[in-house]
């Protein structure tokens, strides 16, 4: 049964496969998925549902944009919602139209303290926002202000898609993990065929992404006194939000499905969901995102007093000839 209080909505999403993965973000929170179509996705996807701008302004309930843009409060401090809303996601590259911002009730954004990848995909955002705006009651307190100090380890289980691997470790680099550890029995990151390790590394954005992925073996075992935590969907513990997922030498396991067994006096989290349990980017995106909200926010450096003496600037403009073509250093590294 659709939950009622919700609905998703794409606006200019233009791929396909993202369209359909959103679709998959909205079946686990059981609420109803419509596109603001101005990219040509119907002509891929005949299924299509399909909104136009007066229904998708008009209502029913408000709008929440989640976007990045500048005044957008946290979707950690926005509460759930009270009434029945239209949550809009934009485009990948350009994100919602104006017209939606300049209509919405409120706009939410994601933080991301990543160093290099500061995005998620836009499906994983979907059901990041969906979790917090529909649900996570009674989370449990950040620990700013030094986080760092209590980032848990992460270990990627078994993921069987290479697609989805790469995008989970995009989520894992954008919420601030600089190391990853993979379970990869299934041979979609390590050792794959080029045009798969391709496909791999441009969902991981690996051109712009930091994080570094070691092999985690077949007989991977925690760090001596470590404490293990699995999060999944189907597993036997406390609510997400209101599980310890931080602290030192702190292991957070998600597994893709169960066909990874934890060993001896692990710990769970269950990602309770009103729906069925969808892709492995988007159940790792929840995962992270909560275990970066406990973190908190690194407080901001304080501001260094000016130096005395001289300084220096530079007078040189950067001068590119009308016939040059600008290359940014990652695409010199696919040559």
């Amino acid at each position: 049964m659709l939950n009622p209080s919700a609905r998703l909505v794409g606006d200019g999403v233009e791929n396909p496969a993202n369209a359909e993965a959103l679709a998959e973000a909205a079946r686990m929170f059981a609420v109803p998925c419509s596109f603001r179509d101005s990219r040509g996705l119907a002509g891929h996807l005949p299924e299509l549902s399909t909104v136009d701008t007066a229904a998708l302004l008009g209502g029913p309930g408000p709008l929440i944009a989640v976007d990045n843009a500048p005044g957008a409060e946290s979707v950690y401090r926005a509460g759930p919602l009270r009434t029945a809303a239209s949550i809009v996601v934009g485009n990948e590259r350009r994100g919602i139209r104006p017209d939606v911002l300049r209509a919405a009730a409120k706009t939410v954004q994601i933080p991301m303290p990543g160093r290099g990848v500061n995005t998620l995909n836009v499906a994983t955002a979907a059901a990041v926002a969906l979790y917090y705006l529909l649900d996570a009651h009674g989370r449990r307190n950040a620990r700013a202000p030094r986080p760092e100090s209590h980032r848990p380890a992460l270990l990627l289980a078994a993921p069987r898609d290479h697609v989805e691997a790469g995008s989970s470790l995009r989520s894992a680099a954008a919420f601030g993990w600089q190391s990853v550890a993979v379970d990869d029995r299934e041979k979609v990151w390590f050792g794959t065929p080029r045009p798969v390790r391709t496909e791999a590394r441009a969902a991981a954005r690996s051109h712009r992404n930091p994080l570094r992925v070691v092999p985690a073996g077949d007989a991977w075992s925690p760090p001596p006194g470590g404490r293990v935590v699995v999060c999944g969907p189907d597993v036997d513990g406390p609510p997400l939000h209101r599980a310890e997922l931080t602290g030192p030498n702190t292991v957070l396991v998600i597994p893709d499905g169960d066909g990874w067994e934890p060993g001896p006096g692990t710990g769970f989290a269950r990602v309770a969901l009103p729906g069925v349990a969808g892709r492995y980017r988007l159940l790792t995106g929840i995962v992270l995102a909560e275990a970066a909200r406990q973190l908190g926010i690194r407080t901001a450096a304080v501001p260094r007093p000016p130096r005395r003496g001289l300084s220096y600037g530079s007078g040189l403009d950067l001068t590119v000839p009308p016939d040059a073509d600008l290359v940014e250093p990652w695409e010199l590294t696919r040559y």
